[in-house]
């Protein structure tokens, strides 16, 4: 019959496993960290826009949700102050071959906030969803992160009263940041 284990090598095994999803967790890149891609095709990071809240739209030019959505959540920008909130769209079609429709569809939609392409990690970071078991790419999704970069608000797929809820989340910020 096997001997148990002291105590001592049990806490130690516990001390180790913590430490590895510690040092895992700190190796994943910030918000601000991930490079994205502009529309002339330049690579960028959110870093510019640290300390401001922050509106992210996930879409896709193939999602037909997506085609609705982000045109109204991108018209809510001229509401605030872009010092303090910033609107951001974050396309998909990088994963995929239809990116080389992006430029036509953001004429298309007429939208005036910016738009960078994300590559397949900062895509499935933020945008994918487990279902089944598999890790699937849910789109739309709209994340509202505060001055920090940490996530306040996230809303997947199509929702009636999306407008109605960032709004109220991105008052609720300003508020209490004293805006």
């Amino acid at each position: 019959m096997p001997r148990p284990l002291p105590a001592a090598r049990i806490l130690l095994a516990i001390v180790c496993l913590l430490l590895v999803s510690a040092r895992s967790l700190a190796d994943e890149p910030s918000l601000y960290e991930y490079v994205l891609t502009d529309l002339e095709g330049k690579e960028t990071t959110l870093a510019s826009y640290k300390g401001r809240v922050l509106v992210v739209e996930f879409f896709a030019t193939w999602c037909p949700p997506c085609r609705k959505d982000l045109p109204e959540v991108a018209a809510l920008q001229p509401g605030y102050s872009p010092e303090k909130v910033t609107f951001l769209a974050v396309s998909a079609d990088g994963t995929t071959d239809t990116v080389r429709r992006l430029p036509g569809y953001v004429k298309e939609a007429d939208l005036k906030i910016p738009v960078l392409v994300g590559g397949g990690i900062f895509i499935d970071r933020f945008a994918g969803i487990d279902k089944g078991g598999a890790r699937q790419v849910v789109l739309p999704q709209t994340y509202v992160f505060d001055g920090t970069g940490e996530l306040a608000m996230r809303l997947v797929g199509e929702q009636k009263n999306k407008k109605k809820l960032v709004t109220e989340e991105l008052d609720r910020l300003l508020k209490g940041n004293g805006s």
